[in-house]
């Protein structure tokens, strides 16, 4: 863990597969086309139950494939895919060895144990998210938003954290 003073704030973490879930549901909710998404999913779930109970009440004994595939799609595209995508990206930073954030009044610089220096200039961040267990900046660099999670268990002063990224970023 490290230490705030206002205009500089060090994180020193080793990320969780959660924190990667966490990152990228906010990453989603972030971007219309996410959002547009997970809406179609969710619709496509909650079709598929109501085509399945009222086959059912009419008489028919099994439900349809299609209804049966609608489901299987919400359900992978809702749970199933989130969570691989988490686990790829926790396995590459797991790779990379122990991670230190450092934000100062330039940007966002990000180092591992193995692996080159990162910088993203606060120009390149229009904004975050805060979720139970990290602080989510979402960077301009690709569509939908590219997440940077940055985990409230590694430093000491959450609150101070907050406040710079309140002054820096929009919520």
């Amino acid at each position: 863990m490290a230490e705030a003073d206002g205009e500089h704030v060090e994180l020193v973490y080793r990320p969780t597969v959660g924190e990667f879930h966490e990152a990228l549901t906010a990453s989603a909710r972030a971007s219309s086309l996410g959002r547009w998404g997970r809406g179609l999913l969710l619709f496509s779930g909650g079709a598929s139950a109501f085509v399945a109970v009222a086959s059912l009440t009419f008489g028919s004994t099994v439900p349809a494939t299609q209804v049966l595939v609608m489901a299987g799609t919400a359900v992978v595209g809702l749970v199933v895919l989130p969570w691989l995508q988490a686990h790829r990206l926790h396995r590459r930073a797991a790779e990379r060895g122990l991670h230190r954030a450092v934000l100062d009044p330039w940007g966002v610089t990000t180092t591992t144990t193995r692996g080159p220096e990162r910088m993203t200039r606060w120009s390149e961040i229009p904004r975050y998210e805060e979720t139970r267990r990290t602080f989510v900046l979402l960077t301009t660099h690709a569509y939908p938003p590219t997440p940077i999670p940055l985990p409230k268990r590694g430093t000491r002063d959450v609150d101070g954290l907050r406040a710079l990224l309140k002054r820096r970023l929009s919520s």
